[in-house]
């Protein structure tokens, strides 16, 4: 072989090699930056539903209670539509709190089953006005804290 050959491969193998590296480092931080963005995606559009679903149930016991001061008159297919609604809302919300800590944090698990504790609960009494008041208080605050915990998740990157 002679020296100018040589002089090619002791040139072109250190280059080659180091390109072969970079390449390979280059293809793993882009597939852990494409992955780490897919997974942020997904919390987003879980907390999007989370928060979607909870504006429901406030909307659903405002106008229950609405109706039950008498401020406003529900027809049976707005009721029916109202407890389709409700159903689908908290089945949901059933999910996303089971699910837990997998996609949210666990924050928003907790939140998310105290929520789901508290709608379980009825006045001893049978005051179901009181009881509505308190669901809708009790969903107004869970949004609340669902909001502040989806703004430091979705910070985490």
């Amino acid at each position: 072989m002679s020296e100018f050959t040589q002089g090619i491969f002791t040139a072109l193998i250190p280059a080659l090699i180091v390109s072969i590296i970079t390449a390979y480092v280059t293809v793993k931080l882009s597939m852990k930056q494409f992955y780490s963005e897919r997974w942020w995606e997904k919390k987003a559009e879980a907390y999007s539903h989370i928060i979607e679903h909870l504006s429901y149930l406030q909307y659903y016991f405002g106008e229950w209670f609405s109706e039950s001061l008498h401020e406003k008159e529900l027809t049976d297919k707005h009721k029916e539509k109202l407890s389709e609604g409700y159903r689908q809302a908290k089945e949901s919300i059933t999910k996303a709190a089971a699910i837990g800590a997998y996609i949210v944090s666990d924050d928003t698990a907790t939140a998310l089953t105290k929520l789901l504790s508290e709608l379980e609960k009825e006045d001893p009494e049978g005051d179901w006005v009181g009881d509505i008041d308190r669901y809708y208080g009790s969903v107004k605050e869970c949004i609340a804290k669902i909001k502040e915990y989806a703004k430091v998740d979705l910070l985490k990157r």
